[in-house]
């Protein structure tokens, strides 16, 4: 009878098996890119030591070794027969054929749910990344490890390319862990266009808003390039932004951290020019002095002045 507890069982299709040299160097590879593999996530949750030790195997006795640690680890049944399935992907991987990981998966009568998640994050740990989302974003999938695996797709974005990250976001709608893999997504949106960061805040709950507003003032007045500060701060100061919202934008560039951005005023005034608030905007304090060909916050102040005339409310 089959048992998973038994090497010869498991590895029947070749008793003296073990990875080659370069898939052993392709992982470990990944592993140093990835700052840790999901499969050594599974192994600590399992409660295994040393992982890095023991898995890739070098050998055939370090794979003995590693499938002994995974059968005597305090791991479910269902999460050691899982990372043995893992393994086995390894190994099935030189042919391009899942034979042995699809025995395994037979004779175990191991849930296909354990199989689909496992195989993305095979494909995550290989950089597979279009291919892991196919698996990842399965209905049938309890979102595990979604911070780390949308912080994996943000930080490994190619060129910025976000479709990634925020089909797994949207797909599975993980209730996440902590806010650093939301606010990193949302950052890496926000450096790539300031309109659609600020729709990605109206899609979440409303604690989550205000908070993502002032990431997204402080990203573009703060860590714009010289050649982008501009155009970027007009994309800020024209949204159409709602009355909560504009008192959030104020507050915040007036009495909040944003009090302390270096053109936090400059940008508040540009808001308030550009909505019609001109007696507002000559009473915004702490302008830049600073005069850009010829031009700067005084000279337009005097002809917001002028253009007013008797309509300017007097200043306090």
């Amino acid at each position: 009878m089959y048992s998973y507890q038994n090497f010869d069982d498991v590895f029947d299709f070749d008793l003296k098996c073990a990875y080659d040299d370069q898939a052993v160097h392709d992982i470990e590879a990944c592993r140093k890119k990835l700052e840790g593999l999901f499969v050594d996530k599974v192994l600590k949750l399992m409660g295994i030591k040393r992982i890095t030790k023991i898995y890739p195997p070098k050998t055939n006795g370090d794979l003995r070794n590693l499938h002994k640690a995974i059968v005597d680890s305090a791991g479910a049944d269902h999460h050691k027969i899982s990372v043995l399935y893992y393994v086995l992907l390894d190994l099935d991987a030189p042919t391009g054929r899942r034979v042995y990981s699809s025995s395994l998966e037979r004779c175990s009568y191991m849930p296909p749910k354990y199989s689909i998640y496992m195989k993305g994050l095979w494909h995550m740990d290989r950089f597979e990344f279009d291919v892991a989302l196919q698996y990842l974003t399965h209905p049938s999938l309890i979102p595990t490890f979604a911070d780390e695996i949308l912080e994996a797709l943000v930080r490994h974005a190619k060129q910025g390319d976000l479709r990634l990250p925020l089909a797994y976001y949207h797909t599975v709608q993980p209730a996440l862990a902590s806010s650093s893999a939301l606010e990193s997504l949302f950052s890496s949106i926000a450096r790539n266009s300031v309109t659609e960061a600020f729709y990605f805040t109206r899609s979440q709950p409303e604690y989550a808003r205000k908070h993502m507003l002032q990431i997204l003032i402080a990203l573009v007045v703060n860590n714009s390039s010289q050649k982008t500060i501009a155009s970027r701060s007009m994309e800020l100061v024209n949204l159409p932004f709602s009355a909560e919202e504009e008192e959030w934008f104020e507050k915040y560039l007036v009495e909040g951290e944003g009090r302390l951005l270096k053109k936090g005023k400059d940008t508040l005034m540009m808001r308030k020019i550009g909505t019609g608030k001109f007696n507002e905007a000559l009473s915004v304090e702490g302008a830049s002095g600073r005069t850009h060909g010829g031009l700067g916050w005084h000279v337009i102040a005097g002809g917001i002045q002028e253009g007013l005339g008797p309509r300017m409310e007097p200043l306090n």
